[in-house]
């Protein structure tokens, strides 16, 4: 964030350790650090008693996005509003929601999704058309479009541009393009807790790489974070135009 092209973050608070380490970086991230809402691993914020359509046997979130079934939407909102107070421990506000695994796009799940960030008034992640009439609908500002394919074992600076182009394209040329990125260090501790490692030194590279910054400021592209997005949302609402913004 410092160094290159990803202009907003997520932070979740389930994992050990995670309130101090939001602490640690998030205030020199001026603004640009919103909340991971969790479904899925790590433990609930709440006792596992008071919200158990959410969790194991062992009283844990599942690991996986299949294996969360049956939720009650009351258990979500609790445990979704006890995840937000602890973001909000660490002295930060948020600056956006989406979740992990996109869990929010999940019927059951998504109008407390929609709720909160409609409560919070903050830019959300929307993933398909259904969703984006949504947030229109509850005045939640998000980018026109989310594209979620930038991952896996072909992250270069080639793929990230086509990924951005055939968005821009879809969307008649202009509009605001928010990409999914996973950008890390590969380690024993991530490869842990996460079947996705060694990609996410990769997207490093590319995504801290001067020549992939200069090559979308040549497409007329102009960088944008979460409130950015927001800003560019109320416009549209307004009756202004927007530019070709992209976030990642």
């Amino acid at each position: 964030m410092e160094r290159g092209l990803v202009d907003g973050t997520t932070a979740m608070v389930c994992a050990a350790g995670a309130p101090e380490r939001i602490r640690r970086f998030g205030a020199g991230l001026g603004g640009r650090v919103g909340l991971h809402l969790q479904l899925t691993g790590g433990r609930p914020c709440l006792p596992p008693e008071a919200v158990p359509s959410l969790v194991t046997a062992e009283g844990l979130f599942p690991r996986k996005k299949l294996d969360v079934a049956d939720v009650d939407p009351g258990h979500v909102r609790r445990e979704w509003r006890a995840q937000l107070a602890r973001f909000l421990e660490t002295g930060l506000s948020p600056s956006h929601l989406d979740s992990h695994h996109h869990i929010h796009k999940r019927a059951e799940v998504f109008p407390v999704f929609l709720e909160l960030a409609r409560e919070l008034g903050l830019p959300a992640r929307a993933l398909s058309d259904d969703m984006r009439r949504a947030m229109d609908a509850a005045g939640v500002p998000h980018a026109d479009v989310c594209v979620t394919r930038f991952y896996g074992e072909t992250v270069d600076a080639e793929t990230f541009l086509s990924l951005v182009d055939a968005a821009f394209a879809a969307l008649g040329g202009a509009g605001t393009v928010e990409v999914m990125a996973h950008p890390g260090r590969a380690d024993a501790a991530l490869a842990a807790i996460s079947s996705y490692d060694q990609g996410r030194d990769q997207e490093l590279r590319v995504l801290t790489d001067p020549d992939l910054a200069a090559r979308l400021a040549s497409r007329d592209i102009v960088r944008c974070g979460p409130a950015q997005v927001a800003e560019t949302a109320s416009s549209l609402r307004s009756g202004g135009r927007t530019q070709r913004r992209a976030s990642a």
